[in-house]
């Protein structure tokens, strides 16, 4: 798990993507919002596991690791740091949308992530598909993983640490679950301020961490194939 000095931040950064974030706050407004949100979570969970651990295998059975080929890993990283540079952009641009405006840009529609959280606050079944499609694999999350990879620790210790950055991407969801069967009132509490705060700030933080990694990536993808 030598890795996960490296791979553990990155998972935490690939935890800040705002969409992902604001579906959560809209299912806290739901009939149950336990059930809503632990639906939502094991949704979440399942994909990020999953999408870990078969990234894991095929970068080793690939032989896209530092220790199978420098170069091919170097590769890698080069690949995964254009998609992080994309994603900032992308982020980037949401951030100059007013908080109220529809992500579809038409004023008399519903943004379609508001459809599907409209959808997902009165089904359980609908949460569970949230979770898997707002937390498709990020680019930051599969850098991770390809640390974890050129890391040359046994299968297990890989497998391992795969699992705590899985859990490093879901922390923000792992803690309203806590909050909400700890101290449910201090979710209603926060929920306002949260979702205000995230609304101004959270394109912004989401792209600068996506750009920082995006550079970080590029100059080591490049210095291994130099």
């Amino acid at each position: 798990m030598s890795a996960l000095n490296e791979a553990l931040p990155l998972a935490l950064g690939a935890a800040i993507y705002p969409p992902a974030l604001l579906v959560l706050l809209l299912l806290l407004t739901g009939e149950h919002p336990r059930r809503l949100v632990l639906a939502y979570f094991a949704g979440a969970a399942l994909m990020v596991v999953a999408a870990g651990l078969v990234a894991l295998v095929v970068l080793k059975g690939s032989g896209a690791t530092a220790q199978s080929s420098r170069s091919a890993s170097g590769g890698v990283q080069v690949v995964v740091g254009l998609l992080l540079l994309v994603l900032g952009g992308w982020l980037w641009r949401r951030r100059t949308r007013e908080p109220e405006k529809p992500v579809s840009g038409a004023d008399d529609k519903p943004s379609r992530i508001a459809e599907w959280s409209r959808r997902a606050t009165a089904s359980q079944k609908w949460s569970f598909v949230l979770g898997l499609a707002m937390f498709l694999p990020s680019p930051l999350y599969l850098l991770a993983v390809e640390k974890i990879a050129d890391s040359g620790s046994s299968s297990s210790s890989n497998v391992l640490a795969v699992l705590i950055c899985a859990m490093g991407v879901l922390i923000f969801v792992e803690v309203t679950v806590l909050a909400l069967f700890i101290r449910p009132g201090s979710v209603a509490a926060g929920l306002e301020r949260t979702q205000v705060w995230l609304a101004r700030n959270g394109w912004t933080l989401g792209a600068i961490v996506a750009f920082v990694a995006g550079i970080y990536a590029l100059v080591k993808g490049i210095d291994a194939l130099g």
